[in-house]
């Protein structure tokens, strides 16, 4: 589960051509990201949505993606967004779905790492709570009955949500505490890795009520599991200098370099997930993977049912504060709630 033994259960090389397919991909232009756009690319798929804050960012992964003999120019598009405020990531979700013909694929990639600033959010939620959670959840529900539909016409959808080891971490949910900007922890740099964890937490429990409502709708042709990547030397771990020093949070890195994935085995799971054929003949739902295309079990919190349901309701009921009443336009939400 921490990702130090990486498991062969999937080969990027085994990917099936992804022709005439469309994704969507948040945080697809660094780190993890980009290489799982690459991927993507290299499979033959129609078109690659990119949600990321920084075009700076998505040219020098446009530059990578290039020199693997990829037309980016026609089948990479750059999307501006910030998962930390709710309002941007309703339009842009509204404005895919107005363009889109269809969606294949919903990779959840983005996220805030352990990061020491608390300031909230433009809604007033905790920054990475709102970043690694709460966008996710608004985006996901508006992009889903264009994901319904592609699946109804063309056999089946994916959606994929980055989560972690450190979900482990967090074995409490106070749904108040997020609304604060006190610490949990002490010191700083143990609650800013704790609240990682805990939104890492939230991803699993959303993945997991997600596909228990697209069960309860009988959208079975729609599979959403979530995934722990694996431990990358990317940009992200240089938070860890922020935390523990510069000279410990090198050492970290150094660590993670010889012991951890690259971003090869990294991307590997969330192609499995996005375009396998075992997750639909396995009738993987709902599912935890590590490293790689490995399901595994998560903790007992992550696993709490009634927990990922209040969590839905929660994100809903910011939602609903902050865009208005039917925000989603789509029925799943409403469904539930009327049903108790």
């Amino acid at each position: 589960m921490s990702g130090l033994r990486t498991y062969r259960n999937f080969s990027l090389k085994d990917t099936p051509s992804l022709a005439s397919k469309v994704a969507v991909v948040t945080g697809g232009s660094d780190g993890i990201g980009r290489e799982i756009v690459a991927q993507l690319l290299l499979h033959d798929i129609s078109k690659v949505y990119v949600l990321a804050r920084k075009v700076e960012k998505f040219d020098k992964a446009s530059i990578y993606w290039s020199s693997k003999g990829i037309d980016v120019e026609q089948r990479v598009e750059f999307v501006p967004c910030d998962l930390n405020d709710m309002r941007i990531v309703k339009k842009v979700g509204d404005e895919l779905m107005g363009r889109l013909d269809r969606l294949d694929i919903l990779i959840n990639n983005a996220g805030l790492p352990p990061v020491r600033n608390n300031t909230l959010s433009p809604q007033g939620i905790e920054p990475i709570w709102s970043t690694n959670v709460v966008g996710p959840f608004i985006l996901t529900n508006i992009l889903l009955p264009k994901l319904e539909s592609t699946a109804t016409e063309y056999g089946n959808a994916r959606i994929v949500m980055a989560s972690s080891s450190l979900h482990m971490l967090c074995q409490e949910l106070k749904f108040e505490s997020l609304l604060e900007e006190k610490s949990e922890k002490h010191p700083q740099a143990l609650d800013a890795l704790w609240r990682y964890g805990r939104s890492k937490l939230g991803n699993i429990l959303f993945t997991s009520e997600l596909a228990k409502r697209l069960d309860k709708r009988g959208s079975d042709g729609v599979f959403a599991n979530s995934f722990f990547p694996g431990n990358v030397p990317t940009e992200a771990v240089d938070t860890w200098k922020d935390l523990l020093g510069s000279i410990p949070g090198g050492v970290f890195k150094s660590i993670v370099q010889m012991v951890g994935q690259s971003s090869e085995d990294a991307s590997a799971t969330a192609i499995y997930l996005a375009a396998s054929t075992e997750v639909e003949s396995k009738g993987q739902r709902g599912k935890y993977f590590i490293p790689i295309a490995t399901e595994d079990k998560t903790s007992k919190t992550a696993e709490d049912k009634d927990l990922a349901k209040n969590l839905w309701y929660w994100c809903d009921g910011q939602a609903t504060k902050a865009l208005g009443r039917g925000w989603d336009q789509n029925s799943v939400g409403i469904e539930e709630n009327n049903s108790g």
